[in-house]
């Protein structure tokens, strides 16, 4: 009888142990496991590609001896820049159209395209895939009937003309001709040289600008700040939720930091992470940009209206680059850029942000009718007058359009329409129509 029991117990004490063996090999996780490998990383959207970054700073067509800027937001500003990125997307080599040849002639300028920052060229982009890496400042199409050149510029170096292929010509000739212009978009070229203003005054213009022509409308706008996600924020950029503090301040802002990186939410973000956990990496100019532009799009987002400003890259040591770059974006309200305290600004690097700052608002709605802005004679002559009261003497004008500027605090933020101009190296902000500093704009 008790070998029994004890031949019982012994195959009971065998099968628990091969349950428990079971269990420990083949059971539940461990808890700390489950919630590592359950983590699903957060963000606003996904990266956009390199054919989306970077569009045209200025896109100018030429029609009867007269010359249209076409301003973001334009239906035709999108379907010009949509066809020009599909034609260099195509074209692979441009070395196969280079024929040492000169322009005709009697071939007349039809598109005039700027870009700042640079269009990336060469192996690692989407356009010139086979040219040497580099980057686009500017492209010119050139027209005799329908045939069309392309001349590049990178730098301050303009290339050979380049014989378009016949389809191209002749699609890029019919879009010229089938152009239907508004008045408000005619614009003029100030060329480079002395320049005369009125009340005896001139000023020198180091490279040619185009400039609304006449005395252009616009209105002021009622803008609201743009709602961000507060809780989705917080996921995209702190892992373990359970490790962040909050900390609430007088003003309304509240602050979240988990010991190595912070945010602050209140009228927009700021964060900071300075701590790099490695040596960050040399990043070619496309890949800076898609680096740039995958963190905009993850943390907050991309609007329709927001367009990359500049992208720099920090200088380092003994004046070498760094692996560190800033860039920044701003809105668009009406083809017109908003200046002001509205911006989304970043440093980075391969591995992440450093610092992000982020502020921008929507259009609310019109308010009140359109006014006449001064021309831009007028305006140059106020901001010579302005730096005259300071003592400045030599006049050499940089940059010079119309834009809107924010004004009216966070609570009742509004638009109004301004003329910003650099003479010198020194930025002047005019209210459009009474060609004086707005409030709160420091001289």
């Amino acid at each position: 009888m008790i070998e029994r029991v004890k031949s019982a117990v012994l195959f009971f004490l065998v099968l628990l142990s091969i349950l428990l063996t079971y269990q420990l090999w083949y059971g539940r996780k461990p808890v700390e496991r489950v919630i590592t490998n359950g983590y699903e990383p957060a963000y606003f959207e996904e990266p956009k590609p390199l054919s989306q970054l970077v569009i045209p700073k200025c896109l100018v067509v030429y029609q009867e001896n007269l010359c249209y800027r076409i301003r973001p937001g334009n239906s035709n500003y999108k379907h010009f820049w949509e066809e020009l990125s599909r034609m260099l997307q195509e074209i692979d080599e441009p070395a196969n159209y280079e024929y040492g040849e000169k322009l005709p002639a009697d071939a007349e300028l039809c598109l005039n395209l700027i870009f700042d920052p640079a269009l990336p060229v060469g192996p690692e982009s989407v356009w010139l895939k086979n040219a040497p890496s580099g980057g686009l400042t500017g492209m010119q199409i050139w027209r005799q009937a329908d045939r069309c050149w392309g001349i590049l510029q990178e730098g301050e170096e303009t290339g050979r003309p380049l014989l378009l292929p016949a389809q191209w010509g002749a699609h890029l000739a019919a879009l010229c001709e089938q152009f239907s212009p508004s008045e408000k978009s005619l614009c003029e070229q100030i060329q480079a040289g002395e320049l005369q203003l009125p009340r005896n005054g001139t000023v020198t213009v180091s490279a040619p600008i185009y400039v609304p022509a006449g005395k252009p409308v616009m209105a002021d706008l009622l803008l609201k700040a743009e709602a961000l996600d507060g809780e989705l924020l917080l996921n995209t950029f702190f892992i373990n939720r359970s490790l962040v503090r909050e900390i609430k301040e007088k003003d309304g802002g509240l602050i979240y930091t988990d010991g190595e990186q912070g945010l602050r939410l209140h009228h927009g973000l700021d964060y900071s992470c300075p701590r790099i956990e490695q040596k960050p990496v040399p990043l070619s100019y496309p890949a800076a940009l898609l680096t740039g532009g995958k963190l905009l799009c993850y943390y907050g987002g991309w609007p329709e209206n927001l367009r990359l400003e500049s992208l720099v890259q920090e200088a380092g040591a003994r004046g070498r680059q760094a692996e560190i770059y800033q860039a920044q974006w701003r809105s668009y309200l009406k083809g017109y850029l908003l200046l002001g305290d509205a911006e989304v600004a970043m440093t980075y690097h391969h591995g992440g942000l450093v610092d992000y700052r982020r502020k921008l608002y929507e259009l609310h709605y019109q308010k009140g009718d359109d006014t006449v802005v001064q021309d831009y004679r007028e305006a140059l002559a106020a901001a010579v007058e302005l730096l005259a009261a300071k003592g400045v003497e030599q006049y050499i004008l940089e940059e010079m359009d119309l834009a809107y500027y924010l004004t009216g605090g966070p609570l009742q933020p509004r638009a109004i329409p301004v003329w910003a101009i650099r003479i010198s190296g020194r930025e002047l902000i005019l209210e459009a129509s009474e060609l004086i500093p707005p409030e709160g704009w420091e001289k």
